[in-house]
């Protein structure tokens, strides 16, 4: 910090360096005087009146608090450290110069105003005809022939600005005192003013107050409260920080639990000592100490395992058993003894057992708590399982009716039952029934209200002419029953030629383009016939005659205007081409269709008639139906007909399409759709809170095991507990399933409530469904990203409760061997912070390389400058020898101002400054950041 910044002992206007006199006790007067200088002579002009006087301070009554800029402490402060000096610092930099009636004295200026820390008790601030006052004892008042001391410009180094003034109070404050810091003049002029409101001739000059005057009453410019806490600072609270002895790390090694007898009346486990010997086992909580070796499995652990085993296998009848942790995300209903993986480590092991009975435990703690939650994430999905109950209800009760009384009609009463909405409803084959009716045999009136009450069975057409609508409909759909027709549907396109002629142009040109028009609109037509007669054919059985038609219909296709969504399929199939050529408008049908019918001519598998030609009267399809489509259309057969609209009228394909507009799944990723409208839709709440600050708040002893037994002024590096991690967050997410099933919540058992254990900045989740999680592999490698491979820095005592917003750093071997500075670059800083009380905070890093080989930085938090002396260390020992001048300490006892008048001792790694001034004062006394350096090796309890 030194070295970014310049000092400058005071700053003063060209006014103030004119005066006569280096002594602040007279008159602040000016001589000037003007020299003309002419051709022959100068002449020196004086004022008429003599000396002029300069302003002091007893023309101010006040100052612009604006111009306030920073107060150290900070005002309300209750700890501020005792060792540093209290300071106020300006924008103005001339400003605690600018009124001091005296010129300096070689580089010394005495400020006129003065920064003194007065104790709140017995010096309280009282309300003032112009400015408030404090009355005080002069002994609680620094020297003001000192003062020049403690007042000085800064100004970054290199640059002209920004500059800022300073004051300091030299005193050195007392441990866990209130006090107010006051800004008061130094000279009496500026108590006379600051009391009275108006200028004074009364001793305008002398000092405010000098040695042994007793009490005082004094002007307050400005002001502000702190109380000091304990007579330490950084320094002294990082050095005491040391790492855990063996017997103390002892205390972490985990949790001993008494195995010997898992289960109530039942035999203990097998033992390999003699019978009677206790079994116990060492469980280690989220957090372990580094190289911490695991557990082996022993005769007892053995035996654990295959009971637990059989009884899982039991509780698959009506036999309440342990639970099979995991179970429903896995679809797994027993252990199996062939497989190895992570469901086997679970639920086979007391360890990963325990620590997922403790999620298990945390959630029925917190059951209520939890599922108010749950339901208010759920509001959507219950609402939707309701529309889908209905709908399903529906669905039900219409597919009954519609199998009693829709199925069994015969294919007449069906075309009749579905003509109402013959524009609307579509069968198999893509096209309404309307069209369908129209591109065959039939006559297009037989889906028409008029045609089909001449037809009713009853009717009086049906009693007198003895007709039969059921053959009526089966015939003329197959075409053995035909109407006739004057031309076909479809005719083989011609190219009109022009009228030739000369005299009559205009009437040519009119004639040209009436015919062209009439061909234009045929082609129209012809293109829909063949768009709707292609799906037809194919959905009746004509696959051949479809192909060929299809093929004929290629390039009006693909030279259409008009262009499909971008979500639809692209116009391939007969169907397709039917609905995108079908909406078309008719200009953009336009175009000769010859080069078509000549490159693939359809006649080589049906008949194609020439235009203007009549059908002959005794043309009939029932010898060959096939070669006759383009002439008459294509056959129907009754039954399929009837088949097809039945299954499009089924109301449950249709209340399903309803429900599936009505409900819009936001994220595929959480919920899933059900084919069936009767199965509901399962949901799973998504919980952020991490579980990390959960389990150790209500279970301290297994987060870390034995973290209450830690001392003071401690640190220790531990690692996360993969297994243990992945084995609370099964047990956490179980339970809450099994709560919400109980609760009937929407949940198939398998959802992941809870995917969150550290409190991550960025909200990540440290563990993927338990759904997704790989069979095969173990628990510590089901986690996500790093969170089984956090490293983590515990420091317990009175650093981080004074210090909370320390830094705190993983420095590489390499950056302590090669840099003085720890190379700042390579740091690696914690990503995240845990505060378990407000004595012990765990800094969490993830650390690529060994972590044996790291450093790890305790460093003051500098966003602040701040001006003092250490405390001195009582003897003995004897201190040792200065290095630095921030290694000064106070030469005074607590009450006491300081004095550098003269320069101390220079320091052995520093050099003797040219000059002793206010601005090497400030050099001197400026505390830098402090910072130590802990090896990892020694944080784990190696040598």
């Amino acid at each position: 910090m030194a070295e970014e910044l310049e000092f400058a002992p005071f700053m003063q206007s060209s006014v103030g360096a004119a005066l006569s006199s280096t002594v602040p006790d007279g008159p602040a007067l000016i001589s000037p005087q003007l020299t003309l200088v002419g051709p022959d002579q100068e002449v020196t002009v004086r004022p008429p009146l003599g000396d002029l006087r300069m302003l002091g301070p007893e023309g101010v009554i006040g100052i612009d608090t604006r111009r306030v800029v920073r107060v150290d402490p900070p005002a309300g402060l209750q700890d501020a450290e005792p060792n540093y000096m209290a300071c106020i610092e300006f924008d103005a930099p001339e400003l605690p110069w600018l009124f001091t009636p005296a010129r300096p004295d070689g580089d010394k200026l005495r400020p006129w105003l003065v920064l003194a820390a007065l104790e709140t008790a017995g010096h309280p601030l009282q309300s003032g005809r112009t400015l408030p006052f404090v009355d005080v004892d002069t002994a609680a008042l620094p020297s003001l022939g000192q003062s020049w001391q403690w007042a000085h410009v800064q100004r970054p180094a290199g640059r002209s600005e920004p500059l800022i003034s300073r004051l300091l109070c030299p005193l050195r404050l007392k441990s866990d005192t209130d006090y107010t810091a006051c800004v008061v003049p130094a000279f009496q002029g500026g108590v006379v003013a600051g009391l009275t409101g108006g200028l004074t001739e009364a001793e305008p000059h002398g000092d405010a107050w000098w040695p042994g005057q007793g009490a005082v009453r004094l002007p307050v410019y400005y002001s502000w409260p702190f109380r000091t806490g304990a007579p330490v600072d950084f320094e002294q609270l990082a050095t005491a920080v040391v790492p855990l002895s063996p017997d103390e790390s002892a205390l972490l090694a985990g949790r001993t639990v008494d195995i010997t007898e898992p289960w109530l009346y039942d035999e203990p486990l097998a033992s390999d000592g003699p019978p009677g010997t206790r079994q116990t086992i060492t469980v280690q909580g989220a957090l372990q100490l580094v190289d911490t070796p695991t557990e082996e499995a022993g005769t007892a652990l053995v035996d654990f395992a295959e009971r637990v085993a059989v009884y899982i296998d039991r509780g698959r009848e009506d036999v309440v058993a342990p639970p099979l942790y995991g179970g429903h995300p896995a679809v797994r209903d027993r252990i199996d003894d062939r497989e190895e993986g992570w469901i086997e480590e679970l639920n086979l092991g007391p360890e990963t057992r325990i620590a997922a009975s403790l999620g298990t435990g945390w959630v029925r703690d917190n059951q209520e708590w939890l599922m108010a939650r749950a339901w208010d994430q759920i509001g959507a999905v219950r609402d939707a399982n309701r529309l889908r109950n209905r709908t399903a209800f529906c669905a039900e009760v219409s597919g009954s009716v519609h199998r009693r009384n829709v199925q069994t009609l015969a294919p007449d009463e069906t075309l009749g039952f579905a003509a109402p909405v013959r524009d609307r409803v579509r069968t198999d084959s893509g096209l309404p029934l309307k069209t369908e009716v129209t591109v065959s045999p039939a006559p297009n009136e037989l889906v028409a209200p008029v045609l089909r009450r001449l037809l009713r069975r009853r009717g009086p057409l049906a009693r007198h002419a003895g007709l039969d609508g059921e053959s009526y409909a089966r015939r003329t759909l197959s075409g053995e029953l035909l109407p006739p027709l004057p031309t076909a549907l479809v005719t083989r396109p011609t190219q009109p030629e022009p009228t030739e002629g000369e005299d009559a142009h205009e009437l040519n040109a009119t004639v040209n383009n009436a015919v062209r028009t009439t061909g234009e609109l045929r082609d129209a037509e012809r293109i829909r016939l063949l768009s709707a007669m292609a799906p037809s054919a194919l959905a009746n059985g004509f696959d051949t005659q479809a192909s060929a038609i299809t093929a004929l219909l290629d390039r009006p296709a693909t030279t259409l205007a008009v262009a499909p969504e971008p979500e639809e399929e692209p116009l391939t199939g007969a169907t397709r081409l039917f609905r995108a050529l079908s909406v078309a408008d008719p200009a953009n049908l336009v175009g000769d269709v010859s080069p078509a019918f000549a490159e693939r001519p359809p006649d080589t598998v049906m008949t194609l008639t020439e235009p203007d030609t009549a059908l002959a009267p005794d043309v009939s399809m029932t010898d060959d139906p096939a070669t006759h489509i383009l002439e008459f259309g294509v056959p129907v057969a009754a039954d399929g007909m009837r088949d097809r609209l039945a299954q499009a009228l089924d109301p449950g394909r249709l209340l399903s399409d309803r429900l599936g507009s009505r409900i819009a799944v936001l994220s595929e990723d959480a919920y899933t759709l059900p084919e069936a409208p009767g199965e509901p839709i399962m949901a799973a709440p998504d919980f952020t809170a991490p579980m990390a600050l959960a389990l150790q708040k209500d279970a301290p002893d297994w987060f870390l095991p034995g973290s209450a037994t830690i001392p003071d002024d401690r640190a220790v590096l531990l690692q996360a507990n993969a297994p243990f991690i992945a084995s609370f967050m099964v047990g956490v997410n179980d339970e809450m399933n099994r709560e919400m099933r109980w609760r009937e919540y929407p949940t198939d058992l398998r959802g992941s409530p809870f995917t969150h254990f550290w409190p991550r900045p960025d909200g990540a989740p440290d563990v993927p469904p338990v759904h997704s999680w790989a069979r095969e592999q173990g628990l510590g490698a089901q986690l996500a990203l790093d969170a089984g491979e956090v490293d983590v820095l515990l420091i317990r005592g009175r650093l981080v409760r004074r210090y909370p917003n320390l830094i705190v750093a993983a420095v590489p071997a390499s950056a302590v061997s090669e840099s003085e500075n720890l190379a700042e670059g390579t740091w690696q800083h914690p990503k995240m912070v845990l505060t378990l009380d407000e004595r012990t905070v765990a800094y969490t890093f993830v650390l690529d390389e060994d972590i044996h080989d790291w450093w790890f930085v305790l460093a003051e938090n500098s966003y602040r400058m701040r001006f003092g002396f250490d405390i001195p260390v009582p003897p003995p020992p004897p201190p040792p020898p200065y290095q630095h001048w921030s290694d000064l300490t106070w030469q005074v006892p607590e009450g006491g101002f300081a004095d550098l008048s003269v320069m101390p001792d220079v320091p052995a790694k520093e050099h003797a400054p040219d000059r002793w001034n206010a601005a090497t004062v400030a050099m001197v006394s400026l505390q830098r950041p402090f910072r130590v350096l802990m090896s990892a090796r020694k944080l784990i309890g190696e040598p």
